[in-house]
């Protein structure tokens, strides 16, 4: 404890302007959204199967990530007085392990996978130990916290990846096995922050599965179809992420209302309008 608390502590003596500029443009990098917005920009626009892998590598990780923090309950050492944190206000729930180290050691090493190009691993890695880096010089995380999002958003993925496998076919299975998650974070008397990871994790497996089964748009398109359709895909993620929070309570079944419709919104809902597009521009 006390060599983390040196580290925490030394970082905190060398912040400057510009470097703690840069460190929350990496930490916000990390955000749930921004990440979202990226995989939901690849899946409309390049390549549905690679989306899909990496939505549920993220997802299925992200869920992981509240579970541990539930068992284990750290304190963040601003808590402990130990720091001065930059955007504490930001900052909700337990310290261990950093969900944003470990949502992008979820999408950097999901990408290494799904890519397998010398640039996504030499990006990524790059990313993650940055990302890692900036939530302690922020004095938000321990260093053990950041660790512990790397080592466990490693093993996340590769247990994502042998549940869905390559070729990323979501089966009934699936959506019954996420459906019965849901109602299991119903019943159970669990933080909000995990109900809303499983109910993203529902939305977005329901979603891929009906866009399978029934939907079948085609990603790849012209340039003025694909400018339209990331900013239609958008504007409906903003609609239901933020207008949809303002009209209902701050309940937990409200918010897992909220978030299984956000990814049902990515993986079916925007699909069905594209391919309505598609038939529109190619009559």
């Amino acid at each position: 404890m006390n060599f983390q608390i040196q580290i925490l502590q030394y970082l905190e003596s060398i912040r400057t302007e510009f470097l703690t500029s840069l460190m929350v443009v990496i930490t916000i990098m990390a955000d749930k959204l921004f990440l979202i917005a990226l995989i939901a920009c690849l899946y409309w626009c390049v390549d549905k199967v690679k989306g899909v892998r990496l939505a549920w590598m993220l997802l299925l990780s992200d869920a992981f990530n509240k579970v541990i923090k539930m068992t284990f309950k750290m304190p963040r050492p601003f808590e402990k007085g130990v720091v001065l944190p930059v955007g504490s206000e930001e900052t909700a729930g337990y310290s261990f392990p950093s969900g944003h180290t470990q949502r992008a050691t979820s999408f950097w090493s999901g990408s290494m996978l799904v890519l397998k190009s010398k640039a996504s691993i030499l990006m990524g890695i790059c990313i993650i130990l940055l990302t890692a880096l900036s939530r302690i010089y922020l004095g938000l995380h321990w260093p053990a916290d950041t660790v512990g999002g790397i080592a466990f958003g490693v093993l996340a993925v590769l247990f994502a990846n042998q549940l869905l496998g390559e070729k990323a076919v979501i089966s009934r299975w699936h959506v019954m096995a996420v459906s019965c998650l849901v109602l299991a974070a119903l019943i159970a008397p669990i933080e909000n922050d995990l109900t809303k990871s499983v109910a993203a994790l529902w939305g977005m497996t329901w979603g891929a599965y009906m866009e399978q089964k029934y939907i079948h748009f085609k990603p790849i398109q012209k340039m003025t179809i694909q400018i339209l359709k990331v900013i239609i895909g958008i504007f409906g993620v903003l609609i239901i992420y933020v207008g949809v929070k303002k009209m209902l309570p701050p309940y937990k079944v409200y918010d897992m209302i909220r978030y299984g419709l956000l990814f049902l919104w990515i993986s079916a809902g925007a699909p069905y309008l594209f391919k309505g597009l598609n038939t529109y521009s190619n009559p």
